[in-house]
């Protein structure tokens, strides 16, 4: 406490109806300029540390020229430049609509035709999903190679965790386990294509597709299984780069830690 000569005190104190004290009004307009700062700096920095949750990355916009289909979700087949005698022709992204929903009607309508797609990719590790904003139709390239019909590899049991393929890749971090569960229930009921994460101990990933043993959309029956871990054991079907995991929702097993 500062006083004067006659022992009264002289320390500066704001009232509200008052006028804002010269000592006080210094330290705010230090602090304020201040404070502005840090939260520009912590704005710029805190995005750069978030990326360890997630190594998935968000583009803008681009187009895309291929096919377009609608079985067993809505995915566009490109075209892989070059000599593809050793490797599937085709690369294929999944696709959902800009929110978390499925892809726009007017983007539907283009199922089996060759198309102009316009679209933010998101990626992460070798699953890509495009989040469609328009489609128009082109003609087919010259030499087009018919997509493969799918190859069996036989049954397996399979131990993951479903995830919505809008998020995961990137959109959200983490975009998986019990964290992002509510927002993963979210876009899986607006028609996301779920994915099946499975994972092993020395980092290999996978993701597979899920759909039911008649090949048809699961969204609506999953719903109480996401972001748990899961034990599905169904048919494995590739297509090209593409993996699915046909088994019926009801014989999924929850697995207790």
């Amino acid at each position: 406490m500062s006083t004067n000569s006659q022992g009264q005190n002289t320390d500066e104190f704001y009232i509200g109806y008052g006028k804002v004290p010269t000592a006080i009004k210094r330290f705010l307009l230090i602090l304020i300029p201040v404070l502005a700062l840090v939260i520009l700096i912590l704005g710029a920095v805190f995005p750069l540390i978030h990326d360890q949750f997630n190594s998935g990355k968000v583009n803008k916009a681009q187009e895309f020229e291929g096919l377009l289909l609608g079985k067993p979700v809505p995915h566009l087949l490109v075209p892989r430049p070059g000599d593809t005698s050793f490797q599937a022709p085709y690369s294929r992204y999944l696709l959902t609509g800009p929110g978390k929903t499925s892809p726009r009607s007017s983007v539907l309508d283009q199922v089996g035709k060759w198309v102009k797609l316009t679209g933010s990719p998101v990626y992460r590790n070798n699953l890509t999903v495009i989040a469609a904003r328009s489609a128009e139709a082109i003609d087919a390239p010259s030499g087009a190679v018919k997509p493969d019909a799918g190859k069996s590899l036989g049954e397996f049991s399979l131990l993951g965790e479903i995830v919505d393929s809008k998020c995961y890749p990137g959109v959200m971090k983490p975009g998986q386990t019990k964290t992002h569960r509510s927002c993963a229930i979210r876009c899986i009921s607006g028609g996301v294509p779920p994915v099946f994460f499975v994972y092993n101990q020395q980092g290999d990933n996978l993701y597979l597709l899920l759909v039911d043993r008649q090949n048809q959309a699961v969204n609506s029956r999953i719903l109480d299984k996401v972001a748990d871990p899961i034990r599905i054991t169904g048919e494995v079907v590739q297509y090209g780069d593409m993996f699915v995991l046909k088994a019926d929702p009801e014989s999924y097993e929850l697995v207790t830690q």
